[in-house]
């Protein structure tokens, strides 16, 4: 599942792009992925406006228009925004591609040909993401309000105060949006692995200390992974189609039964809500 550093790194890849783009015409050929509220397709999906700028809390991204309005694109499991010109792709590529935009960048805004149009297309096979339209900002970052501090920016004493006395494993409330967005499986392990700390240490436990070592280094690794287009495992792609190469930095995830790369002991991995976690039992001791 794409993380904040696969959505940054989409928006990024985007913002370039769409910035100053105008949306001149969009086919949705699913309608459930679309959380419209009270809007017609047409205004909730920007089309006649102009794209100004591109936000992102946690794992949502947010494209903004000239009128006001909010577009949330969240990926889920499976999806992707990519920007395609010239021909369409063919098979499997071709397959749920949901919601299709027709832009018009602001460089080509004298020539409206389609020679000079760009086509973005919101893609997801399994459809755990989807879109929802904000009538402004101001509603949008009221909607934003339930999730907790975006983990790229986490200081901390945002995360201190935000896991004083929780009881729950830290693994898990740093998977818990309310306590900081952004923070999914790979880098929930990789994040506690760095900063030496068992994932299911009770997470009222860390000291001040702790919470700090890890904090920064919830923000380095995920600094680093967006800087390097995110970690694609299977579908991530960009906005031009091009997989990240993070997955190269993992140091736990996905390497259970491994040597530790600081201390060579395999690592191990259980499940913890339901999701598998990697770590190091001698270098992550569990105790408080």
């Amino acid at each position: 599942m794409p993380e904040l550093p696969e959505v940054e790194h989409l928006r990024r890849s985007l913002a370039p792009a769409i910035v100053g783009a105008r949306v001149l015409a969009v086919t949705v050929r699913r309608r459930s992925v679309i959380d419209r509220g009270s809007a017609s397709f047409d205004d909730a999906l920007l089309v006649g406006r102009t794209i100004v700028a591109t936000h992102r809390r946690g794992k949502q991204l947010a494209l903004e228009s000239d009128d006001g309005r909010a577009l949330v694109i969240q990926l889920g499991m499976t999806g992707s925004v990519t920007l395609e010109h010239g021909t369409p792709p063919r098979g499997m590529d071709a397959r749920h591609r949901h919601v299709l935009w027709d832009l018009l960048p602001s460089a080509a805004s004298g020539d409206p040909s389609p020679a000079h149009r760009w086509r973005m297309a919101f893609r997801d096979p399994r459809r755990f993401g989807g879109l929802t339209a904000y009538a402004s900002l101001d509603e949008l970052e009221r909607a934003w309000t339930v999730l907790g501090p975006d983990a790229l920016t986490l200081t901390a004493r945002e995360l201190a105060d935000a896991l004083r006395d929780s009881r729950r494993p830290v693994k898990s409330a740093l998977l818990d949006q309310g306590v900081t967005a952004g923070v999914g499986n790979i880098y929930a392990d990789e994040s506690l692995f760095a900063a030496r700390i068992h994932p299911l240490r009770p997470a009222g436990s860390l000291g001040r200390d702790e919470s700090t070592r890890l904090a920064g280094h919830i923000r380095r690794i995920l600094r680093r992974a967006a800087d390097r287009g995110g970690s694609t495992l299977r579908d991530y792609r960009d906005a031009f189609g091009q997989p990240g190469s993070a997955v190269q930095t993992h140091q736990v995830y996905g390497r259970a039964g491994e040597p530790c790369v600081a201390c060579r002991r395999p690592l191990e991995a259980m499940q913890l809500g339901g999701r598998t976690t990697v770590f190091c039992p001698a270098c992550q001791h569990l105790s408080t």
